[in-house]
C-alpha cells in the first residue's frame, strides 16, 4: 500500500456511476421511455411467437425442423443484449454498451440470413449446432468465409443500402474498440457519446421490431403488428426520421420470404 494513497471502496465507484444514471435519466427520459416500451414489446413478442409454434405443432403433429428453428432463440439473445446496452448505457459504460449493441446488429443479420438464404442457412444452422461435416467444413471456409459478419452483409444487401449498413457497422465497431486516446476520454462521462449510444439502442431496437414483423408476419397478428407499427413511428420522431431499415434487398434471395 502507497503511504497517502487511499483506496476508494466498491460504494465510491458506484456512487460514480450512480451519478451519471441520474443525470441521463433526467437529460434523456424520453428517449430511455421510449427503449423501455420496445422491450417491454420485443420480450411480449417472444411468447406471442412460442404461441404460435406451440398451435403449429398442435395442428400437424409435426415438430419444426432446420434453419429457422433457431431464428426465435437468435431472437430471444438479442433482447438480452439490447436490454444489456440499455443498463450500461443508463450508467455511461458506453464501450460495452456498443459491444452489445453490435452483437445485436449481428444477431438481426444472422436472423435474415436463416430466414432468406438457402444453403447458406443450412451451413450456419450446422455450425451453431456443431454438427457440420468435414466437407461442409471445407464449404464453410473456402466457399462461405465462414460466414462472418461481412459475408453475410455481402450476401443480404445489395447498392446503396449495403454502403449504407456497411458504413453502419463500421461506426457501432469502431465505438466498441476505441484507440487508447478516444478510450481514456470515454472513462469519464461524455454527453455527446451518451447521447449517440442511447439513439444507436433506440434504432436497433427498431430494426429488431422490424426484423420480427418481416420475418414472422403470419404469427403475429394486427393488433401487435399495429404496436410494431407505432413504436416504430415514436422512435422515427425522437430520432428526427433516421430509422435503421436493415432488410434484406439482394436481388439473389429468395424472393417469396421477403416482406
Amino acid at each position: 500500500m502507497y503511504p497517502g494513497r487511499k483506496r476508494r471502496d466498491y460504494n465510491d465507484i458506484e456512487s460514480i456511476l450512480n451519478y451519471r444514471k441520474d443525470i441521463i435519466f433526467k437529460e434523456h427520459a424520453t428517449k430511455l421511455d421510449i427503449f423501455q416500451d420496445s422491450i417491454e414489446l420485443l420480450f411480449y413478442l417472444t411468447k406471442v411467437l412460442n404461441a404460435g409454434f406451440l398451435d403449429e405443432v398442435k395442428k400437424t403433429g409435426k415438430r419444426p425442423e432446420g434453419p429457422e428453428t433457431i431464428i426465435p432463440v437468435m431472437f430471444e439473445r438479442n433482447n438480452h443484449n439490447l436490454l444489456a446496452a440499455y443498463k450500461l448505457a443508463c450508467i455511461g459504460l458506453n464501450n460495452p454498451a456498443y459491444l452489445n449493441l453490435r452483437t445485436v446488429f449481428e444477431g438481426i443479420t444472422q436472423m435474415y440470413l436463416l430466414q432468406f438464404t438457402d444453403r447458406e442457412a443450412y451451413i450456419y444452422y450446422k455450425q451453431q449446432l456443431g454438427t457440420v461435416t468435414t466437407e461442409e467444413e471445407k464449404e464453410l471456409k473456402n466457399k462461405h468465409h465462414w460466414l462472418r459478419p461481412s459475408r453475410i452483409r455481402e450476401l443480404l444487401y445489395a447498392g446503396e443500402k449495403k454502403k449504407h449498413v456497411d458504413d453502419f457497422y463500421i461506426l457501432i465497431s469502431n465505438a466498441a474498440h476505441p484507440g487508447i486516446k478516444r478510450a481514456m476520454g470515454d472513462f469519464d462521462y461524455r454527453e455527446e457519446v451518451t447521447v449517440d449510444v442511447l439513439s444507436i439502442s433506440l434504432a436497433l431496437s427498431a430494426a429488431s421490431l422490424m426484423s420480427i414483423k418481416n420475418i414472422y408476419s403470419a404469427i403475429i397478428g394486427a393488433e401487435e403488428a399495429e404496436e410494431i407499427d407505432d413504436l416504430l413511428n415514436r422512435v422515427a420522431q425522437e430520432l428526427d426520421g433516421q430509422v435503421l431499415d436493415i432488410s434484406p434487398n439482394h436481388p439473389g434471395l429468395k424472393k417469396d420470404k421477403i416482406s
